[in-house]
């Protein structure tokens, strides 16, 4: 693999793009190039709808299986290239690491338009974030398992956060959850392998290309939000409370990038 997605150019970002298709690991829909491109379903040997290196991309809007559904399979569109490169890899590790089918999310695609309804330009409207919400996967025994931010994380109940909060007053002082005795050792170290796998393809600890430090691990600082996030911002779109149902990741700035 060559460098994280974050530290690419988005010229090397779609060659790498071009590459896997010619592979057969992917598909582009149309042509595409460095400003964008938008995925097409592609299991390997032919075309099928939202499969991207072998995971299904479905919309959950619910952000929880406990209601709702997910929508169905569709391929995003409109992103970034460097954005699309690092969720190929994503899928990629799921697949090989869990064997999963399905990936589910809050918001791929770039485009879309802000409450005012003037097109959106931050790092979503750019098609470079993406909310993911969770996993469908199949077991060696063929059973199937389905793990969310939302239902597996954000809402636990631990010492730490008891009622699946953390309470009024905690600050930045914040750790993960789920290093909790009583939390289940497999929730809480695949939560922790799928942050350390965004870590190393999202933006961490700046919003450049990041050097040599090492990751951040979960309750530090970074630009990877999630429910254990030391910003905490009550009634905003900000801190760790707006993301008790996804996994926040981006390329580059939050705002508009030029």
């Amino acid at each position: 693999m060559s460098d994280p997605a974050r530290a690419m150019s988005k010229d090397d970002a779609f060659a790498e793009l071009l590459d896997l298709q010619s592979g057969d690991v992917i598909r582009l829909e149309g042509e595409g190039g460095p400003a964008g491109v938008s995925l097409d379903g592609w299991d390997g040997e032919q075309l099928a709808a939202g499969n991207v290196a072998g995971v299904v991309i479905r919309y959950l809007e619910s952000g929880t299986v406990k209601f709702g559904h997910p929508s169905g399979p569709t391929a995003p569109d409109r992103l970034d290239p460097r954005n699309a490169l690092a969720l190929v890899r994503l899928c990629q590790w799921l697949k090989a690491t869990f064997n999963v089918v399905e990936l589910y999310h809050l918001g791929i695609s770039g485009g879309g338009v802000d409450k005012q309804g003037r097109p959106r330009t931050d790092c979503h409207g750019q098609g470079r974030a993406i909310d993911f919400v969770g996993v469908k996967a199949v077991a060696e025994d063929g059973e199937e398992w389905t793990l969310t931010v939302s239902d597996d994380w954000g809402t636990v109940s631990t010492a730490a956060t008891p009622g699946g909060d953390w309470p009024p007053g905690t600050g930045s002082g914040t750790s993960y959850r789920l290093d909790d005795d009583n939390a289940d050792p497999f929730v809480r170290d695949f939560w922790r392998s799928v942050y350390e796998f965004i870590a190393s393809e999202w933006q961490d600890r700046s919003d450049g290309p990041d050097g040599l430090d090492a990751p951040t691990s979960i309750g530090e600082r970074s630009f990877i939000m999630h429910p254990d996030h030391p910003a905490t911002a009550p009634g905003t779109a900000h801190g760790r409370e707006a993301h008790k149902n996804h996994l926040h990741m981006q390329i580059g700035v939050t705002g508009t990038a030029t």
